[in-house]
């Protein structure tokens, strides 16, 4: 209502027809109006409160005035997984007192939000909006993205006024990748109806860790009216494996997942800076950037070898040749039992180190700040695959002179009727963690969870 009100402000429609509709309850513009000042047609372009929780779903809270959208799941909870929407921490609000967030855990996605808008027929128009992106596999950093799942970003303006994500109508900005910072998105295109949408759209292409997105100062203005599109810094030295699609189109999802994985029959031509190679079996958390660090390859060279376009999807059981240098050793790794937590690593004999046994509550951060070390570091002692993943007695390698720690109890007795929940189609370990007050984390840790993505309908889950 409140964009009605303003449009007819705008084409002159007198008073006392805005009078008589104010006079049969329709609201004046509020605080979200206001965008209009300047030109903005959007509505709430700062993405400022109220946040909406759709259908009562504390997961879907959208700032007013806008709608979220998502491809749907794929055969794998980690495949195009449907977003959590909430408002930005305080931190990433880039002007006002609000920003929009979501984000996706240990899954890919491909969404973002849009807002249909009237406008007349044949405008050239702008839209624009400051997106900020934070992807990291380790949650080491808040500020900064370890081992990003190559995050691609665009906008765009559909000119029919459809509101259908996949829609061939619309016209997409070209996909950028970045991190850690605001950057303004930018796309042109001519109005072919009384109303156009505007979408933001990101797609993770990797699912390892956390992919979080930020939206706030958006703006849709004539082209008359747009402002000089503001600069930004060039690329960066990242390889860019990514194959665009054309405009106004979405990249295929996977028929399947996991697909059966082929070993190679021959092995290719090796890069002219390797001399040798080793074939070698993908296990959970491995990205190629890991692999290529642990052998003392390169991303390059692993992509070339293995015909990968898309080196953010690496699949468990894929079996990848690696090309090495003479002299490369692999440094300690362990394989996971399947049915039960991961078998310890025996650690290698290093001058001034010695050995720590995890206790129920300890992680890789609270570890390396004791130890004066750093999470890499126990990662490479231990050849720990993914760093969010430690168990109760398992043996670590640590640096320095090892104190023993604070005494616990040798037995804790089991509670008299632990709680448990059995799994129902379509949960996810979020919904549950939110049910019961619990952390993801908690969940994972007490269920002995590989994968927090994995569980089943029928699963029989304890609730620390």
């Amino acid at each position: 209502m409140r964009l009605r009100t303003t449009f007819i402000l705008r084409y002159g429609i007198s008073l006392a027809l805005l009078a008589a509709i104010m006079m049969v309850g329709l609201p004046l513009p509020g605080p979200a109006a206001h965008a209009y000042q300047g030109g903005n047609l959007l509505q709430n372009p700062g993405f400022e409160e109220p946040y909406v929780a759709i259908n009562g779903d504390q997961t879907l809270r959208v700032a007013s005035s806008w709608q979220p959208w998502s491809l749907p799941q794929g055969s794998s909870t980690a495949i195009n997984a449907r977003p959590t929407y909430q408002p930005a921490p305080p931190t990433r609000v880039r002007s006002g007192s609000a920003a929009q967030q979501y984000d996706t855990f240990f899954a890919t996605h491909t969404g973002g939000v849009y807002q249909r808008v009237p406008v007349a027929p044949n405008t050239s128009l702008r839209f624009s909006v400051f997106i900020y992106v934070w992807s990291s596999a380790t949650f080491d950093n808040p500020n900064v993205s370890t081992d990003p799942n190559d995050v691609k970003v665009s906008v765009g303006i559909d000119p029919t006024g459809g509101t259908d994500g996949t829609s061939s109508n619309i016209v997409w900005s070209s996909e950028e990748e970045y991190y850690d910072q605001y950057r303004e998105v930018s796309v042109t295109a001519t109005s072919a109806s009384t109303a156009v949408t505007v979408f933001v759209r990101s797609a993770p292409e990797g699912f390892v860790g956390t992919n979080n997105i930020y939206l706030d100062d958006a703006m849709l203005v004539p082209l008359n009216q747009a402002p000089p599109t503001a600069t930004h810094p060039g690329p960066t030295n990242t390889p860019d494996f990514f194959q665009p699609t054309q405009e106004g189109t979405i990249t295929p999802v996977p028929t399947s997942a996991f697909p059966t994985p082929v070993p190679p029959t021959a092995t290719p031509a090796l890069p002219s800076d390797f001399d040798s190679s080793i074939v070698y079996t993908v296990v959970a958390g491995d990205t190629v950037s890991r692999i290529a660090q642990r052998f003392g390859s390169t991303v390059n060279a692993i992509a070339q070898v293995n015909g990968l376009s898309n080196v953010g999807l690496i699949y468990v059981g894929q079996t990848l040749i690696v090309p090495v240098r003479s002299g490369s050793t692999q440094p300690p790794t362990f394989t996971p039992v399947p049915g039960g937590p991961p078998a310890t690593p025996i650690p290698t004999a290093v001058p001034g180190t010695g050995t720590y046994t995890v206790v129920r509550g300890d992680t890789l951060y609270d570890l390396a700040r004791r130890f004066n070390t750093t999470i890499a570091t126990l990662a490479q002692l231990n050849g720990i695959v993914n760093p969010n993943l430690i168990y109760p007695g398992q043996v670590l390698t640590v640096p320095g002179a090892v104190t023993p720690p604070p005494a616990v109890p040798t037995a804790v007795p089991p509670p008299t009727q632990p709680r448990t929940h059995v799994v129902r189609a379509g949960e996810n370990l979020f919904r549950i963690s939110l049910q019961y007050g619990v952390t993801v984390d908690a969940l994972v840790r007490a269920n002995n969870l590989w994968n927090p993505n994995l569980i089943f309908a029928g699963q029989v889950l304890t609730i620390p």
